[in-house]
This record gives C-alpha cells, structure tokens and sequence, in this order.
C-alpha cells in the first residue's frame, strides 16, 4: 500500500512483495514505512537492499491502521515548524525512526539526507549522538547493510555521544541504530533507527548489482505469479499489472548495465 499522505508517497506495507521496489525503483515513493508495528529483520533487510542499488529513500514510520505500538518518525524542520516544512524535511531525509530514543546522525558534519562527495580512498567520519528516557545499551555504525562500529554500555546510557571514521572506495551509505534492553508500555524493546547519509565517489558499489539481482529474480516470480494465479476483472487489468512489473524490471536491469 502506497500512500499519499499530504504531498508524501510513503510505501507502508513490509512484506516480501515487489511492489514496493518497483515503486522505489520508479521514483514513486518518498519513504519507507518501517517496523509498523513491531522491529523485524526482513522489513529493513529489503529497506537496506533498496539503498544498496542507489535509490534514495528516508525512513519512516508509525501505528498504521492499529493502535498497538508507540513507532514514530521525527523530522527535522529547517525554519518555522509548519505542515509544509514537516513534508519538506521529510522528502530530504532529515528523520529518525523509534520508540523512544532520538538519535542523530552526521557524515564529514553533514546531514541525515545528504549526500558527500569524496575522493575514493578518503576517509569519512560519522557522528552519532542521542538522548533517551530509557538506558541504552548498544549503538551501531551500519554502513552499506553491514555493521562497521558497535559500542556497548551495560550499564546503559541516556545520551551520548561517539565518532568513528572509516575509509570508502564506491558510492554507498550509512546509517546509526540504538538497542535497550528495556521495554516499552507495548513490550518492545527501545530502538532508534536514522536515516541515511550518502557518498558518492563515481564509482558504484559492488553490492548495487547483487541487490539489484535479488530484485530482478523476485520480479521475474511475480510476473509468473501474474501469469499463472492473479485474480483480475478483465485481461487488461492484468496486462496493466503486467507491464508495471515490466517498467520495474527495466529499471534494476540498468542499475547492472
């Protein structure tokens, strides 16, 4: 489900579909709805495959149509605390995800929606700092899908803040996450989650075309699914369907090309 919110197309169903990636793929999104209700692996594992082939997409969140987390996204607004500022820092990136903590990101002291330029080779540093009511154990440097830096408190903190510089040769992007072991009034463990910062060398990165790939094949099953089980009114529909999978399809063949 893709919805307008005001301005903002913000993909809120996680599954495994494809449609999500074809939407992203296709400029039609302008972020991804995360973790409604709960925290799970394969939500941000296709979320963090998406920014792996270059597309640009800031988290988001929130209850969606059930009352039963305490999920939100917080943007950080430029001037005047407005509706239309609110949708602007949205559409840059400038957002964080959680049910709790607040969390801030910063790459070469630029910010969450950026994107850095740098000559391959060259050293970048990331910032993150955050505040919380509950303690905080854990934070992580994710840079790429992987895990670059974890510090761990056992005794837990409420604010902090910690650098780590590590050096890149491609294109990619990275991204700071909180844990607690605490719980809130739902019985979900803290969290925060950024979004990302890029940076672009010219080069693109060697797990674009893997992440594209894993698109590509889960397309091709979808439209064998279209051929073979979809329920449509009339065969146009499903030639409509059809060739929106296709357009999706033409896209994550080109991040290859």
């Amino acid at each position: 489900e893709a919805r307008d919110q005001g301005g903002l197309v913000i993909w809120c169903h996680n599954g495994r579909g494809m449609e999500a990636p074809i939407a992203a793929a296709l400029g039609k999104l302008d972020a991804f709805n995360l973790f409604d209700p709960f925290w799970m692996d394969p939500e941000y594992d296709l979320w963090y495959k998406l920014l792996d082939c270059g597309l640009h997409l800031p988290a988001s969140t929130g209850t969606d149509w059930f009352v039963c987390s305490n999920n939100r996204v917080y943007v950080q607004t430029e001037h005047d605390f407005s509706y239309a500022s609110w949708i602007d820092g949205m559409k840059q990136g400038r957002t964080f995800i959680t049910n709790g903590p607040a969390v801030d990101l910063k790459l070469n002291d630029q910010l969450m929606g950026d994107t850095v330029d740098f000559t391959s080779g060259a050293e970048l540093e990331a910032a993150i700092t955050f505040n919380s009511f509950y303690p905080i154990e854990r934070a992580e440097l994710v840079v790429d899908g992987q895990v670059i830096e974890r510090w761990n408190w056992p005794e837990g903190r409420r604010d902090g803040a910690v650098r780590h510089g590590f050096k890149a040769e491609c294109d990619g992007w990275v991204a700071a996450r909180l844990w607690g072991d605490s719980r809130d009034s739902f019985d979900q463990a803290i969290y925060a989650h950024s979004s990302t910062i890029y940076f672009r060398s010219g080069t693109p990165a060697a797990q674009r075309e893997t992440s594209a790939r894993f698109f590509l094949d889960s397309i091709d099953e979808s439209l064998k699914w279209i051929d073979s089980y979809g329920r449509y009114n009339n065969d146009q529909q499903r030639e409509d369907v059809r060739e929106l999978f296709r357009r999706g399809r033409e896209a994550y063949v080109g991040l290859i090309d």
